[in-house]
Order: C-alpha cells, then sequence, then structure tokens
C-alpha cells in the first residue's frame, strides 16, 4: 500500500529530476512561485520550463501500463505554459522527456512499461521510446 502523499511523491519526482538533470549537466534553476512549471532546464542551449509528474498509477483499463493525469487544478497543461513534461516513473527509476506534440491540451497520458499482450498499439505510449 502506498502511503505518500501527493506533495510527497510531487517532491520525489522533482528530486529525481533534478538528479539526472545533474547527471546530465544540465543546469537546473527553480522558477518564480507564480509559475505554472516546476523547473527550469537549461538545456542543450535552450532553456525548458519543465513540468514534472510522479507516475506510479496504474491504468484502470490495461496491466503493464501507467496513467499520468496532465490536469493543473481542472486545467490541461499547454505549449504556451511549459515546453516539457518530465515524469518519474519509481517502477524502473527512470524519466520520461515528452514534448508539447505529446501533452498540449491533454488531459492525461497512457504509457505502457512493456507491450500489450494482445499486440494493440493505439492510445498508449511504450515509455522506451521517452527516457531521458
Amino acid at each position: 500500500m502506498d502511503t505518500l502523499t501527493t506533495d510527497a511523491k510531487g517532491e520525489i519526482a522533482c528530486l529525481r529530476v533534478r538528479i539526472e538533470a545533474i547527471k546530465k549537466g544540465v543546469i537546473v534553476l527553480d522558477p518564480p512561485p507564480y509559475a505554472r512549471y516546476d523547473l527550469v532546464l537549461d538545456y542543450q542551449d535552450k532553456l525548458y520550463r519543465a513540468q514534472v509528474k510522479y507516475a506510479a498509477s496504474k491504468s484502470p483499463n490495461s496491466e503493464g501500463a501507467i496513467r499520468i493525469d496532465l490536469r493543473r487544478r481542472k486545467r490541461c497543461y499547454t505549449k504556451d505554459e511549459i515546453d516539457v513534461v518530465l515524469v518519474y516513473i519509481p517502477q524502473i527509476d527512470r524519466i520520461c522527456w515528452f514534448p508539447p506534440e505529446v501533452f498540449h491540451n491533454k488531459p492525461a497520458l497512457q504509457l505502457r512499461l512493456a507491450p500489450a499482450k494482445n499486440g494493440q498499439k493505439n492510445g498508449c505510449r511504450m515509455v522506451d521510446d521517452y527516457l531521458w
């Protein structure tokens, strides 16, 4: 049973992203308090406004899949507000990097840790395709 609060999960995800960023030589900055994003990354000569998520909730409709809620205060994230969504997945202790074409105005994402047993590929993204 998971006893971590939502805030604790968010802190863990942000810390894990910071660790990975440091390993990659990325500079991590804190945003202003009113910002809709969690971190600013100075990565590959560009600044990225990054929203960080912790993804451990299983998809209600699929075994081997993870659901990521992309809403905050009932609003979806847009490419005008953030540049990237970084998702920490504790089951594999890795981070996925999602560009705007994946998250823009979407309420949620489905990620697969392994291919579907029935071979279906629609509607889910493979974690391996987005590892950072």
